[in-house]
């Protein structure tokens, strides 16, 4: 696949979803892998049934469970085989695999399965997004006290919102925003999250109308297994500005994020 299009890759992507969703379905197992702190044995199952397709049809990928690998230089897929691996293992009904196809212009094409809900959000970039087919859009709401506001972590102070919820896993926690049931989106631990926690996830946001950045303004798009993000975003400029002002207003926080 030296030359995806966007019709190969959702396809692909969708296959590679099926394949996990399938993992679960037979899943027995719901201990520890051993080999990392907090990592499911699922999970490496999870990993193996995303890795091999993808290296197949000749793309690079980048997973949390197993980093980097396939053929330099060319496009790269970050995965999350499942994103809310804790939530699975204790039959919470919130997990997805996560999929975003990075070219030489940044995100491109994009898939979130909810594993528990059997959504699937999609984005091009450049044609918006979808849940199951049908386009998507964010809410219209831009002011922070009447906004619902999903987060990550444990905020230190009341934001000042209507609501808030934590559902434990960023990529669908963030579909919901791109979908306009959240208004928005907090992580609320410096540097928590890796990039296939939400890259997938933020192109669905941006190509529904919505905002995401980083509290500390760096690029949320970075294609390295070491590097740790703390995404805010919003369904506008208006609402993601609030939230990063009160944000910043915890300061640096040692919170738990998500698995």
């Amino acid at each position: 696949m030296s030359d995806p299009t966007p019709e190969s890759v959702l396809e692909l992507f969708h296959d590679v979803s099926g394949a996990v969703a399938g993992v679960l379905t037979r899943q027995t197992e719901w201990g520890e892998s051993g080999e990392r702190p907090g990592q499911y044995a699922v999970d490496l199952v999870a990993d193996s049934m995303c890795i091999a397709p993808l290296l197949a049809a000749g793309l690079s990928v980048l997973s949390e469970e197993s980093g980097h690998q396939g053929p330099p230089g060319g496009p790269v897929v970050v995965v999350d085989p499942l994103d809310g691996s804790t939530n699975a293992s204790r039959r919470v009904p919130w997990f997805a695999t996560a999929l975003c196809l990075v070219d030489r212009d940044g995100p491109s094409v994009s898939m979130v399965a909810n594993h528990a809900t059997g959504q699937r959000f999609t984005a091009v970039r450049g044609h918006g997004a979808h849940c199951d087919g049908h386009p998507i859009g964010v809410s219209g709401c831009a002011h922070l006290g009447d906004a619902v506001i999903g987060v990550s972590g444990l905020p230190t102070h009341h934001y000042g919102w209507a609501q808030f919820r934590a559902l434990g896993a960023a990529a669908p926690d963030l579909c919901l925003v791109a979908s306009g049931a959240l208004d928005g989106w907090c992580d609320m631990s410096d540097d928590a999250h890796g990039v296939w926690d939400y890259l997938a996830a933020v192109l669905i946001c941006r190509e529904a109308g919505g905002v995401a950045v980083d509290l500390h303004g760096r690029d949320l798009s970075v294609v390295e297994h070491t590097a740790r993000r703390t995404p805010v975003v919003a369904a506008n400029h208006s609402l993601v500005s609030a939230l990063l002002v009160e944000r910043l207003r915890s300061g640096a926080t040692a919170g738990v994020g998500q698995s």
